[in-house]
């Protein structure tokens, strides 16, 4: 904010100009100074729209102005007698060029133009990472005033993408802890609580851990003695800025009456559904916004007994990360509505919450649902360089020829160089 005050200095230090009346329509820029020379003595000024310019009556012969926002309005200076001295209008604009220069100054690299539309000023041009982008698009904001409307369509240089390898598993309690993830708020480095929205009433909090990609080589070793269930491990992959999302659970059939009396049915989502926002910056640095909603049936409030009903609990937080670096989400389950769902007929069917409601464990609290996350910087690959074990393997065409040879024909095809590559998912991982 400081160097957008800097840059704002140059633009309102700007050259007061004398305009004389009987000259048409003045134009002028946003935060330009200029005066208006009468031929006669005024003693009142009006203007259609103050929000566009002020005006102020600094003798009887001059009048200052100073554009404030882009638009036009009309101005009236009266003379003796209430006589019309000027009637003009007024149009306020942008220095475009000024105002790229300036964002140009505040970032490193890349082009920021700027152009307008209809009262709004619109940045376009590509800047290197995310952080230049707020920073341009904050600085032509201070320029212009806290009216103004900017519309940042700065691209990035290099489009970044990331993978989101998600681990959901079943985990007990007392090992959880142990990999710093708790139920409740705390105060330890590194962790992070929030709760749902005041008013909910229903004490759901989500805690979030960030760490090191340790925690899911300790899921893999607990997993293969048995004191951790994998429940599923979904691979999810967005632009910068932009959205993935995934559900972990299913589709209930809710009925809704129309005002004809007739009853349709809408699915709508069950079990934990989560939305990841990543946004890139410098240094290899991720920024995930993150959307947490568990929804769950209430057989007690129903409205029927055939018509049960729905509970919703949501959450949002912001975690910021490295590549390869991971975060937990635990706490989306009460123990009330983990019984309750359990004995719902269907869902214990569900894709992974389903495992989850057959766990008697996890009825009676012992376990808990862990999602981990895991973010990787990803770059789009050829398809023609990616490789698997089986190309390098020539199958057998023919049974007369698996019956001579007993076994299939090993072909080596070398990559590039002569190295073959396995590559995972489509992405090369940095």
């Amino acid at each position: 904010m400081l160097l957008a005050l800097a840059l704002l200095a140059p633009v309102q230090a700007l050259s007061q100009e004398v305009w004389s009346a009987g000259r048409g329509t003045l134009s002028m820029n946003v935060s330009e100074a200029k005066f208006i020379k009468l031929d006669r003595p005024a003693t009142a000024v009006f203007l259609s729209n103050p929000g566009v310019a002020e005006i102020d009556l600094q003798s009887a012969r001059y009048v200052y102005i100073v554009g404030r926002a882009i638009g036009e309005t009309n101005l009236f200076v009266l003379g003796e007698n209430d006589e019309e001295i000027l009637s003009t209008t007024i149009s306020v604009g942008v220095d475009a060029d000024r105002l790229a220069e300036a964002a140009q100054r505040a970032i490193s690299g890349g082009s920021v133009s700027v152009s307008t539309l209809d009262g709004a000023v619109f940045l376009s041009g590509t800047v290197r990472n995310a952080d230049d982008a707020a920073t341009a698009g904050d600085v032509v904001a201070a320029l212009l005033g806290e009216n103004a409307i900017v519309v940042n369509r700065l691209e990035l240089e290099t489009s970044a993408q990331v993978n989101l390898q998600v681990r959901i598993a079943e985990v007990s309690r007392s090992i959880s802890e142990d990999l710093g993830i708790s139920l409740t708020a705390s105060s330890g480095s590194g962790r992070r609580s929030f709760a749902s929205p005041a008013g909910s009433g229903d004490g759901f909090q989500v805690s979030i851990g960030s760490g090191s990609r340790n925690i899911n080589l300790v899921l893999d070793a607990l997993a293969r003695k048995g004191l951790v269930t994998i429940l599923s491990e979904p691979n999810l992959t967005a632009r910068s800025g932009e959205t993935a999302s995934f559900l972990a659970g299913g589709r209930f059939p809710y009925p809704v009456q129309s005002d004809e009396n007739e009853v349709s049915y809408q699915l709508e989502p069950i079990g934990v559904e989560l939305e990841f926002t990543p946004t890139v910056f410098d240094q290899n640095q991720i920024q995930l916004q993150i959307n947490t909603r568990v929804r769950d049936i209430d057989p007690s409030n129903s409205v029927n007994e055939e018509v049960p009903a729905l509970t919703e609990r949501s959450a949002t937080t912001t975690v910021e990360l490295g590549s390869g670096q991971s975060f937990a989400i635990a706490g989306m389950f009460q123990t009330d509505s983990v019984q309750s769902l359990s004995g719902f007929p269907g869902l214990v069917n569900l894709p992974i919450i389903g495992a989850l409601f057959r766990s008697s464990k996890f009825a009676r609290g012992e376990t808990e649902l862990v999602i981990i996350v895991t973010p990787y910087l990803v770059e789009p690959t050829n398809g023609s360089d990616l490789r698997t074990p089986l190309d390098e393997v020539n199958p057998v065409t023919s049974g007369i020829e698996q019956a001579v040879t007993g076994q299939m024909t090993k072909v080596i095809r070398p990559g590039d160089g002569g190295v073959s590559r396995v590559r995972r998912g489509g992405f090369v991982l940095q």
